[in-house]
This record gives C-alpha cells, sequence and structure tokens, in this order.
C-alpha cells in the first residue's frame, strides 16, 4: 500500500498487483521489453502492451493521481511528466494475468484563452502560440496568443517554406508540377511513410513529392525537392514569406543535413553550436560527402538546444501561410489542394469548410500550424510551437490537439472581420 507514485495502490488483488506492478515498468529507467511484459501480461497479449507501454514509457515519471480496482480490473488515472492527464485501464484473466492495457487521454478543459497559457505553462515547455485574423490586406491579426515573437523550432513546419519556394519556381516555369524526381538511397535512409517501398532509381512527380512532403511529412521528397530547386532557392522563399530574420535561417539545411548534424555519426551539435556561418556551410557539406549513419544512442534526444533545427516564430509562420495562400494561382493553384488533403485536426467542417495545415515533431520540438477558412470566408491562422529539453511521446500530440481544437471553438466566427 505504499505510494512511491501518488496515490497508493492496492496489492491485495491480482488486479491492484498488476496495476503496482505497470506503474514499477512504466517508473522505471529500464526500457520497456517484451520480457518484462511477459511477466504481466498473458501470453498472447504480450506483444500488443509491450507495443502500448513502450509508447508511453518515455513520458515517465508517471504520478498516480487515483485508482479504482474494480471486478477483474483496475483503472488508473495518472499524469505524465509534463502534466498530460491519462487514464490507464487493466483487465486480468482468470490467472491474474493483463490481457487487456489501454490507454486513453483526458483532455484538459480549455473554456479561455488564458486556460491554453495554464496548460503549456504547466507542460514546462517553451512555448509559443497564436490565433490570428487574416485581415483582407493580408495582415495577421493577434485575437489570442503569447510569445508571438519568440523564435522557436519549426520541425517539419519549415516544409511550407519547400512548398512556397516550388509554387515560385513553376510560376517562373523553372519547375512543373509533372516533372520527374528520381529516388536515391540516401534518401529512403530518411524515411517515406507512403513511398518506402519505391526503390533507389524509381522516378515520381514534382506533384506527389510535394504532396507526400506536406501530407506525410515525408523526409525524403523533401530532400528531392530542395535538391531539385538548387541553390538560393529556400533563401529566396523566406524573403517572400516575410521571416523575421532570413540570416538565422541559412544555410538552410537539407533534412539529410541537418540530420547528419543532430543524430549521426560522428556527433558534431557541439562543434555546430559553436561555429560561424562559413564554418556551418562547411559542415553541411560536409555531411553531404558522407554517407548518412543514424546514432542509435542519439536518435531520441533533443538536438535544438545546439541550434540544430529550422527556426521562426508565430508571426513568421501566420505570413508563410498567407503567402502560400496568395501563391495558389495560375501555374501554382494546385498548392491550396496539397496543403488541405490532410487538415491534422477534427473540427466542425460545415464552420470551417477550408483547412490548410502542417506540423512537425523532431526530439523535444512539437509543431502545429492551420490556415482555415470560415463559413463566413473570413481566413485564420493557428500555430503552437512547443520545445522541451527531453523527447516526448505521441502522447503529448494528442494532448496538444486536443487544446487546439478547443481552441478553435473560442475564435469569433461571424462577428465581423
Amino acid at each position: 500500500m505504499d505510494a512511491p507514485y501518488g496515490a497508493p495502490i492496492p496489492i491485495n488483488t491480482p488486479q491492484g498487483l498488476r496495476a503496482r506492478q505497470t506503474m514499477d515498468m512504466l517508473n522505471s529507467d529500464w526500457p520497456i521489453g517484451h520480457v518484462g511484459v511477459a511477466t504481466l501480461a498473458a501470453p498472447d497479449k504480450v506483444e500488443e502492451i509491450t507495443g502500448e507501454l513502450e509508447r508511453i514509457w518515455w513520458d515517465r515519471p508517471f504520478t498516480v493521481q487515483s485508482i479504482e480496482i474494480g471486478a477483474g480490473r483496475a483503472t488508473l488515472d495518472v499524469e505524465t511528466s509534463y502534466g498530460v492527464e491519462q487514464r490507464i485501464t487493466l483487465a486480468t484473466d482468470d490467472e491474474g494475468r493483463v490481457d487487456d492495457l489501454e490507454v486513453e487521454l483526458r483532455p484538459p478543459a480549455i473554456r479561455q484563452w488564458s486556460d491554453i497559457d495554464a496548460e503549456l505553462s504547466a507542460s514546462g515547455a517553451r512555448y509559443s502560440y497564436q490565433f490570428a485574423r487574416i485581415r483582407d490586406t493580408g495582415q495577421c491579426e493577434r485575437v489570442a496568443g503569447t510569445n508571438t515573437d519568440l523564435s522557436l523550432p519549426l520541425a517539419s513546419i519549415f516544409k511550407l517554406y519547400v512548398l512556397l519556394a516550388v509554387a515560385d519556381a513553376v510560376k517562373a516555369g523553372t519547375m512543373s508540377w509533372d516533372d520527374s524526381l528520381t529516388i536515391t538511397e540516401e534518401g529512403r535512409k530518411l524515411g517515406s511513410p507512403n513511398l518506402d517501398r519505391l526503390p533507389a532509381g524509381a522516378q515520381i512527380s514534382v506533384r506527389t513529392a510535394a504532396q507526400q512532403m506536406i501530407s506525410a511529412s515525408d523526409n525524403m521528397t523533401t530532400d528531392l525537392l530542395m535538391t531539385r530547386l538548387g541553390p538560393g532557392a529556400m533563401e529566396r522563399a523566406l524573403r517572400l514569406a516575410g521571416h523575421h530574420d532570413p540570416a538565422s535561417m541559412t544555410p538552410f539545411p537539407t533534412i539529410r543535413q541537418l540530420f547528419s548534424v543532430g543524430w549521426g555519426q560522428p556527433d558534431v551539435r557541439a562543434q555546430w553550436k559553436k561555429a560561424s556561418h562559413a564554418e556551418r556551410v562547411r559542415m553541411l557539406e560536409d555531411a553531404d560527402s558522407r554517407p548518412f549513419e543514424p546514432d542509435p544512442l542519439r536518435h531520441r534526444t533533443p538536438a535544438s538546444d545546439y541550434g540544430v533545427e529550422w527556426y521562426g516564430n508565430a508571426e513568421d509562420i501566420c505570413r508563410l501561410h498567407v503567402a502560400l495562400q496568395n501563391s495558389a494561382v495560375g501555374a501554382a493553384a494546385p498548392v491550396k489542394e496539397i496543403l488541405s488533403v490532410v487538415p491534422g485536426i477534427t473540427l466542425d467542417r460545415t464552420k470551417f469548410p477550408y483547412i490548410g495545415a502542417k506540423g512537425g515533431n523532431l526530439p523535444g520540438d512539437l509543431t502545429f500550424s492551420w490556415y482555415v477558412i470560415d463559413r463566413t470566408g473570413q481566413p485564420w491562422v493557428v500555430s503552437f510551437q512547443l520545445n522541451w529539453p527531453k523527447y516526448r511521446s505521441l502522447t503529448a500530440a494528442g494532448w496538444l490537439l486536443s487544446i487546439a481544437g478547443q481552441g478553435f471553438e473560442l475564435l469569433p466566427v461571424g462577428q465581423g472581420r
């Protein structure tokens, strides 16, 4: 009945004993594995339960807020190390083994803008968020937000700059949506959720690459596009979108280059942090000269403390979304559809019929952004950027999406432009 993790867990029943064992495993620095879970779960459930526990183990330590013991079942209300509330429900079989384990988010209630700040502050993250009305002039008018001028990691939101550069090139006639891009073996190492079965040498169109870059956050296709765009294209996109400090984003690394510096072998993060602009250019050239070899010991270690990221603030993100929508004319018209294939959030589509989206997630960095048009025709841009010194599991994304979704409900839709 001792309470090392918060509320005491009675262990005088099989389900109570398994609840305590579950918390012991989740709060241990020893990684979750099949051998350990085999002492907890029914044999045919070991694989499934191992995956469920591995997914949330990174958010330790967990604090038990309350526990309810029922017939063959235990329900634990817990809080992660960064203040997110979850419910863990487990059931035991006739032999006292866990044959069902479910983890669900307990979303915070957002009733006013200050509730967003309270939640984000309690998470321990450096953060920025903004809900902005887009005026007829294209200006971003903040309705709510905090730290909107604070430059923070963009993670994969940076891919919107790549899309803007593509749109610019298409309108200039130096690139076509039908142009072919050739997949390379090195590019395949970066990850491609939907095109991973294609071999090196296979070809895809610019349109396919752009769509996958946005809707699946495809790293391989992003680098294919950046390589095809050539030198200077990203710097031009930064200027077109009105980035507040383009120099801070140059040299503008490809994903392969950034991954090599941040999570590759050898470890050169400390060198990058101290490097001058010219030295960083040489480091990126050096990264290109050798195969990308991920370091398995650092793949969940944040690198943004070393400046290994793409950076911008909420105002940059807003201007970037507006620039993309403005660019989507003539030959670049497909940009609007590319942005809206995957909305990235569940909203009332009668209230918000158009949703363009891009988010990102790197170790310690979590970002979301949307350009939406409400039922009156009024555009809005919403963004969130959170930065922690530690890796966070996908639980953090679900939690932040729950906050963002409720934030959309606070927007004064239909109350004048």
